[in-house]
């Protein structure tokens, strides 16, 4: 993002570039999304392997 800020105070010259490096930066995030997402998951998972185990002894 600093990059981003750099390429702003250089002037719409740059607007090209900016957009590349978010676009760049956009994909970076919907990949953590998207790994997230799956740790997510796999905990709620968890959670009801657990919670069935706590009704089954109980």
């Amino acid at each position: 993002m600093q990059q981003i800020a750099e390429l702003r105070r250089q002037g719409s010259a740059t607007t090209k570039d900016r957009r590349i490096l978010l676009e760049a930066h956009k994909n970076k995030l919907a990949e953590q999304i998207e790994r997230l997402q799956e740790h997510y998951e796999v905990i709620n998972e968890k959670i009801e392997i657990y919670h069935q185990w706590e009704l089954e002894n109980s």
